[in-house]
């Protein structure tokens, strides 16, 4: 009776997976708006900004409390993310039912620690309505793939293999005499500007504009981004900074930051301490005494009459306070 209804319900879910990917409109290669993930619709695990995904390989998964496959897809869930969140992988849970008093408990019970967040999606590939329904987003921004989720899970390591290298600025671009040149404009932080140059002067040369305007393009996105960071996390926009400076070298906006931030003598202990968070992060019981350090010279740098210092500090401060275990807990153990 038990192996009847295993196989029951393995049709079921099969056919459930075959109707969701027969009803998409399949937006692959569509560039995604990541939300703005408020607090208000936070629900468990660490908050996250927009910006933070930018050049994250992203897996978006809606589910439901009350639904079981989805339970029964966190425990993949949590394997994958704790397998490849060092290496760029960003998973985010979005409850697409009612809110639920159960919620909580059951994600403490899994031992997620990637953002859950309440009616959040992306505009380019919402839930379709069947659960779960997960959407992968490569390094790039753009949708790789989307469907039933363990039908996703083994297109993650090969995009992983794209973080950090830069992503075609003139992809999708339909080029004649400049197909060559598409290979060779990528975000990776080598000098692009040069490539370019020859071909401001071709007004009467259509593709030569195309990718003119093309990168011009990007080249507006990617300044409007490190300024986005910025004003959130300074530490993070310094390298985003002097890669776009190295690529585009007449790009003069940012010499200021990068000129303040490189003369702050708190920055290489910002680093440093920044370091030591994410190895703790790894591991499953922190020490509590290196957690309680690391505080204590947070909480020092605060006081530090640089405001970027201290805003930094304060950001470093909210990513070690989960990691602090509260003495009642301790007592209960």
């Amino acid at each position: 009776m038990k192996c009847f209804f295993s196989i029951a319900a393995a049709i079921v879910l099969g056919m459930a997976s075959i109707e969701i990917s027969s009803g998409l409109e399949h937006p692959k290669g569509v560039k995604v708006t990541f939300p703005q993930f408020p607090a208000s619709a936070h629900l468990y695990g660490p908050k996250i900004k927009a910006s933070d995904l930018k050049g994250k390989v992203v897996f978006f998964e809606y589910w439901g409390i009350n639904c079981p496959p989805c339970i029964a897809s966190f425990p993949h869930l949590v394997k994958l993310y704790d397998q490849y969140k060092s290496k760029g992988l960003v998973i985010v849970a979005s409850h697409s039912q009612r809110p639920s008093d159960k919620i909580e408990p059951f994600l403490k019970k899994s031992k997620v620690t990637f953002p859950v967040y309440q009616f959040v999606s992306l505009p380019e590939a919402r839930c379709p309505g069947g659960l779960p329904f997960a959407v992968l987003v490569g390094a790039n921004g753009k949708v790789v793939a989307q469907g039933y989720p363990g039908e996703l899970y083994d297109l993650i390591k090969k995009e992983l293999r794209n973080v950090g290298k830069g992503t075609p600025i003139l992809d999708g671009l339909e080029l004649d005499k400049y197909k060559a040149l598409a290979k060779d404009l990528v975000s990776d932080g080598t000098n692009i500007e040069a490539k370019i140059k020859p071909l401001r002067n071709k007004q009467d040369d259509e593709e030569a504009q195309k990718v003119c305007s093309t990168y011009d393009a990007w080249l507006d996105n990617e300044k409007a981004s490190i300024e986005e960071v910025f004003g959130e996390d300074p530490l993070n926009a310094l390298p985003m900074m002097l890669r776009l400076k190295k690529a585009v070298p007449s790009v003069k906006e940012f010499d200021e930051q990068i000129t303040a931030l490189k003369a702050n003598k708190d920055i290489p202990r910002l680093l440093g301490i920044k370091k030591k968070i994410e190895a703790l992060e790894q591991k499953k019981k922190p020490q509590q005494s290196e957690v309680k350090s690391l505080m204590d010279a947070v909480e020092k740098l605060e006081q530090s009459p640089d405001e970027i210092t201290q805003k930094i500090a304060g950001q470093l401060k909210q990513l070690l306070s989960p990691l602090i275990v509260p003495e009642e807990a301790k007592e209960d153990k």
